[in-house]
């Protein structure tokens, strides 16, 4: 028990791009904010010490732009007080949910690199506001960079804060880095909550928070630090003025508790010089519960997730181009692409109306900004695949003829001539040689988008619509790792393992039966292991539709409520009256065999949807299941949800997944405190009973529940009923700026594999990338040298390796990810030659030289460590 002696204050503005603005005007608001803040800085010069005024910065993502159109008189004026330790600058580019991938979560730390290098500032802490956690990763990258300090002001609205509360702790990530962490009150506390700055308030709310911190045998410090917004404009508000004069006064006044206002470095100054010897060591993913409202918008999040794997190849053909000596990378362009996917994958969404006025202006206006986002990075996405792949096309061959415009007045044979090329080029942007089935593009006589399109939608899946050319080649072939081959397409897909009959489909790894009665798999037997996989929960089966209402009157509320009264300002119910239901309706087409892959047809008529269908198949000697979803939503504004099923038939479920980008085991690489009722998965996410196990790759849904369903459990530790993965499709269980109600035409694409013994996170991670990352097909170009080639190969260590262009000009930068908790030696060997190697960090400033053994490059990893390294070549 220690006494309050000091309340430090740190004041900020809570960054939301949208919910009370605009996001443009959010943004620019957030540039004004630092004037103001100047303002009230030196208006408070002569004020004593501890009153002076101090503000931080809390993300770097607007103040970046500030300083882009600030003046020069502007800058050296943020630069004086910078220097004085009166205004701060935070790391993190905005807050952020747990939808980014690996590459992201890099690239929001970029802004760093102008910050420091181009300015001259100094950035040593960083802080997320309002999000219940964010991916233990970034206590390694964040260590990596020099950030010595990170805050969280958790809003515990459905959610739950890990402990201590409040308190520090050494945060470790998943290689072992450590950055000193303050898990702390709400970001409204010093304003709302215990009411400094209002004479009227103040000493009636105050001295709870005192007197609990100083009869809590757990909490060491003699300080209550709080983080203090506008009390009016709480979120993306400006400075408050009248804190100043409330500071000074109290002090004037007070002699027991002082105040003093203080910026997120210097506090986290402050526990290291003063309190270290009481922070302890956590280990752990910060788990956001509230990645369950990305479930809000299922489309536009599978666009995004779409175009984060669509922009990583457009990277990938660019470092070759670079290999190559390529200069006309356009790193800006890059740089906006990616600020357009996190800001869709941002933490705030929508208007903070959503809900109470969905067809408001305001909500509308908001809802159609943040889809923006997404549906800019996808097209962007496209784009740069079209412009890398023809650049790259273009020595390896010769292309056909160019066609014509065609008003629909000419057959489309006429207008898009046959070139008699009955090739395909396909480039591989994985580090690993790669059977593949590629569809043959359409013909489009080199017109845009030059068939990227088609690459990716193609034209029998959910996405892609229905297209003037009914026919579909496909043709199977071999290509080698982080290069190209030329596929004949009379070779077509050896399918001499595929049966079809009935409900039934077949090939050498699997049978798979679709129950008739539910549209869910019956029978997933795998040939080799001699084991039937299909399971059941609460009577559902793999792949079942099941669709989710509450049965009461208080419709959101019998799920939570709030109440700013508690601690937690909510109450999770754990009664709520569930109505779980499935297809009233299911007729099967029988099963079909074309062009190499096996199918069965499923349609069902079920509550939540128009119509809805899914499509179970089988590729020619490819050991995946197919799982394609398509549903036609029917708007409705009170509570539901949508789950696809996945039980399977284990003797008890061991989950690992992909979590935040790191393979991960739930509740032990979690703090406490984290999600447990729900998951945001990456790629994968896997089930195990020691014997066997199961991969699903989710490539639309990121949301699920692991060991059965989990909503309304408000656990603080994952208790699994079973091995069961429900993709958790769509919900709308939200209250404000998540959407109120979906419709329209949405896929929900799965992809399974099965194994024996406990899973291994290198075979699913490699799994899960062949099922995410599409090969790019070209059509129409004749092969004039070699039929194949790689522009680098890596050895067999469990390593996943990306490149990109690199931020300095003819340099090539490549992430390596070791996927195990043993060190690993990744080899790379290069086809052209390397002239010097570095280490870098994670924003690409060069490190050490590293040895190259002639083409070849070996670096070490230490376990599940995420390195950065720069490779330069010779032309």
């Amino acid at each position: 028990m220690t006494k309050i002696k000091t309340i430090y204050i740190c004041n900020h503005s809570h960054t939301d791009i949208g919910f009370t603005d605009y996001q443009e005007l959010a943004l620019r608001q957030h540039g004004e904010f630092v004037g103001q803040a100047l303002d009230l800085i030196e208006a408070t010069d002569a004020y004593p010490v501890e009153a002076q005024y101090r503000w931080t910065v809390e993300t770097t993502g607007p103040f970046l732009k500030y300083l882009r159109q600030a003046t020069k008189g502007e800058i050296e004026r943020f630069r004086h007080w910078h220097e004085q330790g009166r205004i701060d600058i935070a790391a993190m580019q905005y807050n952020l949910t747990p939808l980014l991938n690996i590459e992201q979560m890099h690239r929001t730390l970029y802004p760093l690199r102008a910050i420091r290098d181009e300015f001259g500032f100094k950035v040593e802490a960083a802080m997320q506001d309002d999000v219940n956690g964010v991916s233990w990763l970034f206590a390694d990258l964040l260590h990596d960079l020099g950030i010595k300090f990170y805050t969280a002001a958790i809003n515990p609205i459905r959610g739950a804060r890990p402990k201590p509360f409040p308190g520090a702790f050494h945060w470790e990530g998943p290689s072992g880095k450590k950055v000193l962490a303050w898990n702390g009150y709400h970001y409204l506390f010093g304003r709302s909550q215990a009411g400094l700055g209002n004479w009227d308030l103040v000493d009636r709310l105050l001295p709870r928070w005192i007197n609990e911190l100083e009869a809590d045998e757990t909490y060491p410090f003699d300080f209550l630090y709080c983080e203090s917004t506008h009390p009016v404009r709480v979120d993306n508000g400006p400075p408050d003025a009248r804190m100043p004069d409330f500071v000074k006064r109290w002090n004037a006044e007070r002699e027991n508790v002082q105040m003093q206002f203080i910026t997120v470095t210097d506090f986290g100054r402050l526990l290291v010089s003063d309190y270290d010897q009481f922070i302890g060591t956590q280990r752990g993913d910060w788990t956001d519960h509230w990645a369950d409202g990305v479930g809000s918008s299922a489309y536009e999040v599978a666009v995004n997730r779409a175009a984060h794997e669509i922009v990583g190849i457009g990277e990938t053909l660019e470092s070759w181009r670079r290999m190559d000596g390529a200069a006309d990378w356009n790193s800006q362009r890059a740089d906006q692409t990616y600020e357009s996917m996190t800001l869709f994958d941002e933490h705030t969404w929508g208007a903070y109306s959503s809900v109470e006025a969905p067809h408001s202006l305001f909500s509308q206006a908001q809802w159609n900004r943040k889809a923006g986002f997404a549906y800019a990075a996808a097209m962007e996405g496209h784009a740069a695949v079209a412009k890398a792949a023809n650049a790259l096309a273009a020595p390896l061959g010769t292309k056909g003829p160019e066609g014509i415009f065609n008003l629909g007045n000419l057959d489309p044979r006429e207008a898009f001539k046959a070139s008699g090329i009955d090739e395909v080029l396909v480039f591989n942007t994985l580090p690993w040689e790669r059977k593949v089935i590629v569809e043959e593009p359409e013909p489009r006589g080199g017109a845009a988008p030059v068939g990227m399109l088609d690459t990716f939608f193609n034209r029998r899946s959910s996405w892609g619509g229905p297209r003037p050319y009914p026919e579909i080649r496909r043709v199977a072939g071999t290509i080698p790792p982080m290069g190209y081959a030329f596929l004949s397409l009379k070779a077509g897909v050896p399918a001499g393992d595929l049966k079809a009959s009935g409900d039934t489909i077949e090939n050498a790894h699997y049978r798979v039966r679709i129950d008739r009665t539910t549209g869910a798999i019956a029978e997933l037997f795998d040939k080799a292991h001699v084991h039937d996989f299909a399971g059941k929960y609460q009577g559902w089966g793999p792949g079942e539709y099941v669709y989710e209402t509450v049965d009461h009157p208080d419709d959101r509320l019998a799920i939570a409520d709030i109440n700013f009264d508690k601690p937690e300002f909510f109450t999770g119910h754990t009664d709520t009256p569930w109505r779980r239901e499935t297809a009233t309706r299911v007729s099967l087409d029988d099963a079909t065999i074309y062009e190499g892959r096996a199918s069965i047809t499923v349609k069902i008529e079920a509550p939540g949807v128009s119509a809805a269908t899914v499509v179970y198949a089988l590729d020619a000697d490819t050991k995946s299941v197919v799982v394609d979803w398509s549903i036609d939503k029917l708007e409705h504004p009170t509570a539901e949800a949508v789950f696809i099923a996945f039980p399977f038939n284990l003797k008890r479920g061991d989950f690992l997944l992909d979590l935040n980008g790191i393979p991960a085991v739930p509740n032990r690489d979690q703090l406490d405190g984290a999600a447990k009722d729900w998951y945001p998965v990456g790629r994968w996410a896997s089930v195990s009973d020691g014997e066997r196990n199961v991969t699903v790759v989710p490539l639309d849904a990121p949301l699920a529940h692991l060991g059965g369903i989990t909503t309304g459990k408000w656990n603080r530790t994952l208790a699994p009923e079973g091995p069961t993965i429900m993709s958790w499709a769509l919900n709308n269980h939200w209250l404000v700026n998540f959407k109120s109600a979906q419709s329209g035409r949405i896929p929900l694409r799965y992809r399974l594999t099965t194994g024996t013994g406990p899973t291994d996170a290198a075979a699913a991670a490699r799994f899960a990338a062949e099922m995410a990352v599409p090969p790019v097909a070209m059509r129409d170009i004749a092969p004039t040298g070699k039929r194949s080639d790689s522009y680098f190969s890596t050895g067999p260590a469990p390593v996943l390796v990306s490149a990109k262009p690199g931020e300095d000009k003819g340099w090539v930068a490549l992430r390596l990810q070791n996927l195990t908790h043993e060190t690993q030696t990744q080899s790379i060997t290069f086809t052209g030659q390397p002239a010097a190697a570095r280490g870098a960090d994670p924003v690409e400033h060069p490190g050490k030289a590293l040895e190259l053994d002639g083409k070849t490059l070996s670096v070490e990893l230490t376990p599940l460590e995420i390195r950065t390294v720069l490779v330069r070549f010779a032309h």
